[in-house]
């Protein structure tokens, strides 16, 4: 599915995803707060808070991540071998999970600005 980009919005809603780069959650959050005490068109809110998302879900993830095997040790009398090597397991699918999401942004981005 193609974005419906306005031309003179192209800047400001390939930056969103650039972001990931320089400002990574921040670009996205202000240009949501911006376009909530202005009339800035929805095309604009919508790419700034799809990239939001992209660029928060990592985080997101890794915050689970921390809980579940700090959860799990805690109140389980699991082996630490299968505890270490489970989190090492998932860690690095969610380092993978990030690289992915990073890459992608990137590719948005570039999209945009070509389009």
């Amino acid at each position: 599915m193609k974005p419906q980009v306005q031309s003179e919005h192209r800047v400001i809603n390939g930056l969103s995803y650039l972001s990931v780069i320089f400002m990574p959650v921040g670009f996205p959050l202000l240009v949501l707060i911006t376009a909530a005490f202005t009339q800035l068109a929805p095309d604009v809110t919508r790419s700034a808070r799809h990239a939001l998302i992209l660029q928060l879900l990592p985080f997101i993830c890794f915050i689970v991540l921390a809980f579940s095997i700090g959860g799990i040790s805690l109140f389980t009398s699991v082996n630490g071998r299968f505890l270490a090597g489970s989190g090492l397991i998932i860690g690095a699918a969610l380092v993978l999970l990030s690289v992915v999401l990073y890459l992608y942004n990137i590719y948005r981005a570039i999209r945009i600005f070509a389009a």
